[in-house]
């Protein structure tokens, strides 16, 4: 169990309240911030419930509105930073609870120009079968090119999501042959006047609800220096309409790197702190997009269904690992693997966990995979008892994509002939992409998933029914995150060791 901030002070609070067991009852109307056990009031046992909740305490059980009331700092999710604020109103050192605790800007060296940009009444589209296949081949795609290149085989998981935001920004300051092969790479035979749409709508009609959430947030960063770069309006205008990017013009020095690195934090909830170490010399716009995934099971693991067991890995050597078992109700297979789907509380979003067939490596699955073969084993499900083993695991991830990208069959925007003149006015200047840099971080157990993505893209002006099933996922095996609705892969990866 882990130990957390403030224990000493709420055993404390625990022993003067007696055992704060209350009687859990509806929900106040309307919502009372901090009333975490429903009792219609705020008090010390809030509190400890809290703290028990957090330092995961299985026996403390917190209802759904409970956690929505939990987050006094309405920052989405439930820390030691809540428990503090109860305690320290119930101590009447403050006046009220639910008060956002905002990402702070004010304290930034870079100024964000959003407001200078008005956001126009653009149209959506809805997902469709021509954006869903465009995506799912986006996303085999990349991890086939992933997997076949990496230098020593790792755990790994990428957001195709991510990663196509950071660059469908991009390509918006894309033309000529540079355009085309971004478009093609990203939508197939989808062009940037269909896919922005199609983006906008999906950002904004992601499923939600107080247990299950998929937070995008999306940014460019300007050097302040018009001698080398001035965005163009319509290239700024098409951003905010569309991705609803802020905009900040920022020195491109040290406190640059900490600013991005403060935003990128704010917007993955705290999983991936740091993205930048310096800012090059040459680098003149950043373009980034950064995912937050927080949504606990539909039906949580129990005490009594988690334990050490063995864990085989690719070279047949075994590890321990603290495994999770459960009986799950959909089944999913192909002619390489078998698996499940686990839903996450909410229903809007899915754990699709893949076990590749005895005699069939991960790399030899992925390398197979088409956006065809993803779309049929996600809607071949059926409803049949499976007896599931998966592991506990937790794990950080980091690629450079730009060999993956141009071999993928965009090379001209990473090239000295790249045309991102929809980007840049400045036209003795070229720009083309210098790097595009991806970092994820997941986390599974008793309760849910955490994950967490960032894709950043740097522009540089210098050239460089039967019996029960049993799938037990005690060997490398494949991964995905669905969301349900679009029927796409949010996150995708494989685990070849959870211990790790």
């Amino acid at each position: 169990m882990k130990l957390k901030k403030h224990f000493s002070l709420l055993l404390a609070a625990s022993l003067l309240c007696g055992s704060c067991i209350i009687p859990q009852t509806a929900a106040a109307e309307p919502l009372i911030w901090g009333d975490v056990d429903e009792s219609g009031e705020v008090d010390v046992c809030d509190a400890v419930l809290l703290s028990r909740y957090y330092a995961e305490d299985w026996s403390a059980v917190v209802s759904a509105s409970g956690k929505q009331a939990a987050d006094v700092n309405r920052d989405e999710k439930i820390d030691d930073t809540d428990i503090t604020q109860i305690l320290c109103y119930v101590a009447k050192l403050c006046d009220e609870l639910g008060v956002p605790e905002e990402w702070n800007e004010s304290s930034y060296n870079a100024v964000n120009l959003i407001k200078d940009i008005p956001v126009q009444d653009v149209s959506g589209k809805n997902t469709d079968a021509a954006f869903q296949n465009s995506q799912l081949a986006f996303t085999a795609g990349l991890m086939k090119d992933i997997i076949k290149n990496q230098e020593a085989p790792e755990n790994l998981m990428i957001s195709p999501l991510s990663i196509s935001l950071a660059l469908a920004m991009t390509a918006n300051g894309a033309n000529g042959n540079t355009k085309a092969e971004m478009e093609s790479v990203l939508g197939s035979e989808l062009t940037m006047d269909s896919l922005n749409p199609y983006y906008k709508s999906y950002a904004e009609n992601l499923p939600d609800s107080p247990q299950s959430s998929l937070k995008i947030a999306n940014s460019i960063w300007i050097r302040n220096d018009e001698n080398r770069i001035k965005v163009p309006d319509a290239f700024l205008q098409t951003t905010a309409n569309y991705y609803k990017a802020d905009v900040f013009r920022a020195p491109f020095d040290d406190s640059t790197v900490t600013d991005v690195n403060n935003w990128v934090n704010y917007h993955t909830h705290a999983m991936i702190p740091k993205l930048i170490e310096s800012v090059d010399p040459y680098e003149v716009m950043y373009l980034i997009n950064a995912l937050a995934f927080e949504a606990e099971w539909m039906k949580p693991y129990a005490k009594e269904e988690t334990g050490e067991g063995k864990f085989t890995l690719e070279n047949g050597e075994t590890v321990t690992a603290e495994m999770m078992y459960s009986d799950e109700y959909q089944y999913i297979s192909d002619a390489k693997s078998t698996g499940f789907i686990k839903n996450y509380a909410g229903g809007g979003y899915s754990f699709a966990a893949i076990l590749p067939n005895a005699g069939v490596s991960v790399e030899e699955y992925l390398s197979g995979m088409t956006a065809e073969s993803v779309s049929a084993l996600l809607a071949g499900r059926s409803n049949e008892s499976v007896n599931a083993a998966m592991p506990k695991f937790s794990f950080d991830y980091s690629i450079k994509l730009n060999d993956t990208l141009t071999r993928l069959g965009m090379p001209t925007a990473f090239s000295d002939v790249a045309d991102f003149s929809a980007l840049n006015a400045v036209a003795d200047n070229p720009l083309h992409i210098g790097l595009v840099l991806h970092k994820t971080h997941i986390t599974v157990d008793e309760r849910g998933t955490k994950a967490g993505a960032v894709t950043l893209v740097a522009m540089t002006d210098e050239c460089v029914s039967d019996p029960p099933k049993t799938v037990r996922l005690d060997r490398p095996f494949v991964f995905m995150i669905v969301d349900e609705k679009a029927k796409l892969p949010v996150f995708i990866g494989c685990v070849l060791d959870p211990t790790a």
